[in-house]
């Protein structure tokens, strides 16, 4: 195959076709890698050649296609294949250098380079994976003891063979560096998915309990220093324990992602939804007073009743009850909470599908 051949079927920036996550997080570094290798070999492929070294500068057109081929297996999912590839040049590249140009010359430095990679490489057990590093590390020990048995072929003037040893050096840290910076950022955002898988709600999509309660807690220490008010709407859809019975729950799940959807397109950018169990939502609207509040629950309220959920060949009516409360910030989440909980059970015993702004004598007006 030609190198035009292979440079077309390469893609510089990463696409892969690989569905375990650390399938895809060692794939996309080691492209990386492998692009940065063959950048480095065609550059010692102007270096041997302006050394003489022509057998080396033959060589490493050798690498640059050698690593072009790991890029392409890697992009196909054949990541692993890729990854002996590159490993088996490396071995080769650092031994050849060391028998005709030196040890001291610094080529052996990336022996112990792919190492790390080696103790990553995923679905590989840890049996291949230490039998591989094994014969690295012999492989490396054998190139010295060889390397320092004979002469080198090629006798290069000393501020070379240290100009050499400090470039590869160089490149063997770098490389290091950017594994350890890409898995560092890689574990900081798998952190911060689990953080907000933890405070978002698997079906819907928007905040849940646990991410509802923080966002009003910090809603509500903004309105403690600015002086503003806030209000907490709790809604709960009415008989929606008929549409699980007689439609299934696929169909309820349905309906609970678009009802969201209409909550959602209510509100104002800066409020929020939270889906607080079941077919209760909590609604918190910052810096807005009761009136204010009543106007975002008679939207809410026509949102939901005034457009029929279409679920497979059904056409549904539902309507939702609301219990607004407001508070300054100075009390607490579940006081303000409980209040709005408290207007919602008043509404739900007068009839549903309707808007409560805190009922004013909760126990005088609950049915008994």
């Amino acid at each position: 195959m030609k190198n035009s051949d292979l440079l077309a079927k390469f893609n510089w920036w990463p696409s892969f076709s690989v569905g375990d996550r650390s399938a895809y997080r060692f794939a996309t570094v080691t492209h990386y890698i492998y692009l940065f290798s063959f950048f480095a070999h065609a550059g010692f492929t102007i270096v041997f050649l302006l050394l003489e070294a022509p057998i080396l500068a033959a060589y490493n057109v050798v690498s640059c296609v050698v690593f072009i081929l790991a890029a392409i297996l890697n992009q196909r999912g054949r990541y692993r294949l890729a990854f002996h590839l590159a490993a088996l040049e490396v071995l080769l590249h650092s031994s050849l250098c060391a028998f005709l140009i030196g040890w001291e010359t610094g080529f052996h430095y990336f022996i112990p380079g792919i190492i790390p990679f080696a103790a990553i490489l995923p679905q590989t057990s840890r049996l291949r994976k230490t039998l591989l590093i094994s014969l690295l590390i012999a492989g490396y020990g054998v190139v010295y003891f060889a390397s320092d048995a004979v002469a080198s072929f090629y006798q290069l003037a000393p501020q070379m063979v240290t100009a050499l040893n400090y470039m590869n050096l160089v490149l063997t840290f770098g490389a290091f560096s950017f594994l350890v910076n890409y898995l560092a950022r890689a574990s900081t955002r798998a952190e911060e998915r689990v953080t907000e898988a933890s405070r978002t709600d698997y079906l819907t999509g928007v905040l849940n309990r646990r991410g509802m309660s923080e966002s009003l807690d910090a809603a509500r220490s903004i309105a403690r220093r600015s002086g503003q008010p806030l209000t907490v709407i709790i809604g709960d859809l009415d008989d929606f324990k008929m549409i699980n019975d007689n439609y299934g729950h696929n169909c309820g799940d349905h309906v609970l992602v678009a009802v969201t959807e209409r909550l959602q397109s209510s509100i104002r950018e800066e409020d929020l939804v939270a889906r607080w169990g079941g077919e209760e939502f909590l609604i918190l609207l910052p810096a807005t007073n009761t009136a204010g509040a009543q106007k975002v629950g008679w939207k809410l309220l026509a949102s939901i009743r005034e457009q029929p959920f279409i679920c497979g060949l059904h056409s549904l009516r539902m309507t939702i009850t609301l219990g607004l409360a407001s508070g300054t910030g100075h009390e607490t989440a579940e006081d303000l909470i409980g209040r709005a909980d408290r207007a919602l059970y008043y509404g739900k015993q007068s009839g549903k599908n309707r808007l409560i702004s805190e009922a004013p004598d909760y126990n005088a007006q609950t049915p008994k």
